[in-house]
């Protein structure tokens, strides 16, 4: 009888489960088909022996369906109890939308941008103002009503992470634009309804989190040296490379990463940080720190990035697979972590299942990660001829081992597939990471001392140039 190893079969459950979560997101499988096969796994798990692949079949039959289980799950029931309930109302008296009044809490940083900001609010209570008969339901009193709302407002007045706000609006309900999915990239965020032009009142304020208005406290304090160390729009450029912010760039700045595909450089992702991750561990080690030393450094300087940051999301996961790079590097042992990356999959679609398919920078993370543990190795046979002095030989080992996988989904989701995109990528790329180790370098140095903090930044803003430069250039030809 053949038997199949306990990591094999870790492994195997969690990629049927990710197939799972993959398969639901475009189609909705009838819960009368899931209970069975449910059954069926169960049946077979029970009456096989143990490691055999009879059993193996049986375990993944049953974490496929769980995996569908776990993002049917995730689907929020839109009843009179959410607050998608209520987006388009109509008023066929005097043809327009009629708007509702409900009260929630800003539970996330804000989304400032150059000319409006938005807010996601959770919603906690509402009430419709009126009882016309073309509504779909009827609410007098307020009442508890849960869901999230994107509203969009003008840059003034502000409103903080923790205000409770009341707000009346007409809801609407995400739709695509254009070739991008909207609806779908709101969707992973729990967001089923927007809202634009609303009137607002302030309820109260300080009611979030305590450790996320810590957070959030310490980003206010880094994006305030961030513009006292360096002239913009290299300051607003480094902070879209280090947490995403795209407020403050130019537009023909952002229309220039458009024309050469590399607006990828300001979404956050693994891709990033994991090469910060590798490159900054290479270096200690050139600096005589022992390999153990220089792991528990880096974890403590992605653990400051991630606060420092803010703590989105898509930086937690993006940490959370440089770590899973560095305890490769640690164990030496590219052929155990296929079982670690899988169950980190695994943990972060029970989460969310939502940015399997809906996410870029969580696909640029796993793409991004598998190409440093398993492409690096392959790579180093040709570069022995080059220098070690400064870890260079390694720094592009490392950037290449992540671009080999990631430069196809880069220009899938970013780019247009012009002739231009993957040059500017091969331009630009390698010095993204160098760009982002030099420009926290400087931020840290500025939050201990603003004089040393500029002169590093001034390293940092030579990088950031060459980058805008290039993007000036090619964009002219495109």
């Amino acid at each position: 009888m053949k038997f199949v190893r306990k990591s094999q079969i870790i492994f195997y459950v969690c990629l049927f489960f990710t197939m799972g979560v993959a398969l639901a997101t475009f189609f909705v499988l009838p819960w009368v088909l899931i209970y069975p096969a449910i059954i069926i796994g169960l049946t077979i798990i029970i009456l096989t022996a143990k490691r055999t692949v009879a059993r193996t079949i049986g375990w993944c039959l049953l974490f496929l369906f769980l995996g569908i289980i776990r993002y049917q799950l995730s689907i929020p029931v839109i009843n009179e109890n959410h607050i998608a309930y209520y987006n388009n109302l109509a008023d066929v008296k005097f043809y327009q939308r009629r708007s509702v009044t409900f009260q929630g809490i800003i539970n996330d940083e804000p989304d400032v941008r150059k000319d409006h900001v938005k807010y996601k609010v959770k919603i906690q209570k509402a009430k419709v103002k009126n009882t016309s008969q073309n509504l779909k339901a009827f609410i007098d009193n307020w009442q508890k009503i849960h869901g999230n709302v994107l509203i969009k407002v003008p840059l003034y007045p502000q409103y903080q992470y923790g205000d409770v706000l009341e707000i009346n609006c007409a809801l609407s309900q995400p739709e695509p634009i254009d070739d991008f999915q909207y609806d779908k990239y709101l969707a992973k965020s729990d967001i089923y309804s927007t809202c634009y032009q609303p009137k607002i009142k302030l309820v109260e304020s300080n009611r979030g989190g305590l450790l996320m208005s810590a957070v959030l406290k310490i980003k206010a304090k880094v994006v305030n040296v961030v513009g006292q160390i360096m002239p913009e729009p290299q300051a607003s450029f480094l902070g879209g490379l280090l947490w995403g912010a795209k407020k403050g760039l130019p537009d023909d700045i952002l229309e220039n990463f458009k024309r050469t595909g590399v607006t990828h450089i300001i979404a956050v992702s693994g891709y990033n940080i994991t090469i910060i991750a590798v490159m900054l561990t290479n270096l200690f080690i050139c600096l005589g720190i022992s390999r153990q030393r220089a792991f528990w450094l880096i974890i403590l300087c992605l653990t400051f990035f991630i606060l420092i940051t803010g703590a989105p999301a898509s930086i937690v996961r993006a940490g959370i697979m440089g770590m899973v790079v560095l305890i490769s590097q640690n164990l030496g042992r590219a052929t155990k972590m296929a079982n670690t990356l899988a169950i980190v999959c695994l943990i972060m679609l029970l989460i969310n299942p939502k940015v399997l398919i809906w996410d870029a920078g969580f696909q640029l993370s796993f793409l991004a990660t598998i190409g440093l543990i398993y492409f690096s190795p392959v790579l180093e046979k040709f570069t022995k001829r080059l220098p070690s002095i400064f870890s260079i030989k390694e720094s592009l080992t490392t950037t290449m081992s992540a671009m080999i996988l990631t430069t196809p989904l880069i220009l899938f989701q970013f780019g247009r597939f012009s002739v231009i995109a993957p040059v500017a990528n091969l331009l630009i790329l390698p010095f993204i990471p160098v760009n982002m180790a030099v420009g926290f370098l400087a931020v840290v140095l500025g939050l201990i001392w603003q004089p040393l903090g500029q002169f590093v930044g001034y390293f940092s803003w030579a990088l950031l140039n060459y980058v805008l430069k290039v993007t000036e250039v090619l964009g002219r030809l495109f």
